[in-house]
């Protein structure tokens, strides 16, 4: 086979060409710190770039589902801490109003500080988070609680008796995870609590304000006399004092079923970390380029070029003539 000057031209500027292209790659990934920069330059990491950031970027979705979910039961939580505090505060008070030595006036004052204490806990459940109510359910714009036309706090007729039956809100914290987040005002404070607090129950049918109007109304010691031979006040916030402590072991029980899904969260929440760290590992792995490899590699392919630069310029520069006498 006759080999001329033109072949020997064309495959030394092939041979300059690819060590060139192997220069010019390895320099990149140098430059850049990634082994690709098209998925054409190998399509297996490329593929498996794709899925691990899918899998990543679902993982930190999660994350913050389960940061979300933190929060609410966090400040679910604080309200359950606080309206435990609220029903200690009225035993207490209804502790002191059960005593013989008190009259119906210091009950009459005992009362007033009660009632307040009553309507400070049911403010603790239209608590919302971030402009969301806590216990409404899906009906996170509505207050449990609300006032009627004279300015009392009523059962919100919304949420009451059947509104969020079944609502509870539920966070995807992983693939087929979901977590309730939430508790249902009906399931923390019914039309029977709500009665019992306010003294009705076991026979007892006046509301302890009713009771207020009455005693607030009376103008002579008769007449007072009169009024606690046909009431049993006393006795009365003795059964109140039984009626809180129910419901104090009610919310308890809530409280403490909060509790454990938020610990079920947390858990969730490490593992969803950890699942972060082991995917951003292993797409480093995949895509980043070892620079001391790299290096070494492009020293190489330097040399290679180097040396087909200056063996290129000593065949060019043979011809025919030279050996023409």
């Amino acid at each position: 086979m006759r080999v001329t000057n033109a072949m020997m031209s064309n495959r030394m500027l092939t041979n300059i060409s690819r060590n060139l292209g192997l220069l010019d790659r390895y320099n990149t990934q140098g430059s850049t710190g990634k082994k690709i920069q098209v998925p054409s330059d190998d399509p297996i990491i490329a593929s498996r770039s794709l899925k691990f950031r899918t899998m990543l970027s679902e993982t930190e979705q999660y994350v913050k589902n389960a940061s979300d979910a933190t929060s609410w039961i966090d400040a679910t939580e604080t309200v359950f801490n606080n309206m435990n505090k609220i029903l200690e505060d009225m035993k207490g008070l209804m502790t002191q109003g059960s005593n013989d030595t008190y009259t119906t006036e210091d009950r009459k004052k005992i009362l007033k500080e009660y009632l307040s204490l009553v309507e400070q806990f049911e403010q603790e459940l239209n608590s919302d988070y971030m402009g969301r109510s806590l216990f409404s359910g899906f009906k996170t714009d509505e207050k449990p609680i609300i006032k009627d036309a004279n300015g009392d706090n009523i059962l919100n007729p919304e949420i009451y008796p059947n509104g969020v039956d079944g609502q509870y809100i539920e966070v995807q914290v992983g693939a087929g995870i979901t977590v309730p987040i939430n508790s249902l005002g009906p399931d923390v404070y019914n039309q029977d609590d709500y009665d019992a607090l306010r003294g009705i129950s076991n026979g007892f049918t006046k509301t302890f304000q009713e009771i207020l109007e009455e005693l607030d109304a009376i103008t002579t010691p008769q007449d007072l006399l009169n009024w606690e031979r046909n009431n049993d006040l006393r006795g009365q916030m003795e059964q109140t004092i039984k009626n809180v402590e129910d419901f104090q072991s009610k919310v308890s029980t809530l409280e403490t079923d909060i509790g454990v899904r938020s610990k079920r969260v947390e858990l969730v929440q490490t593992r969803l970390e950890d699942d972060k760290l082991n995917y951003k590992t292993v797409m480093s792995e995949n895509e980043d380029a070892n620079i001391a490899e790299v290096m070494m590699n492009y020293n190489t392919a330097n040399s290679a070029y180097m040396a087909s630069l200056n063996i290129g310029m000593q065949v060019t520069q043979i011809t025919l003539a030279d050996y023409l006498r």
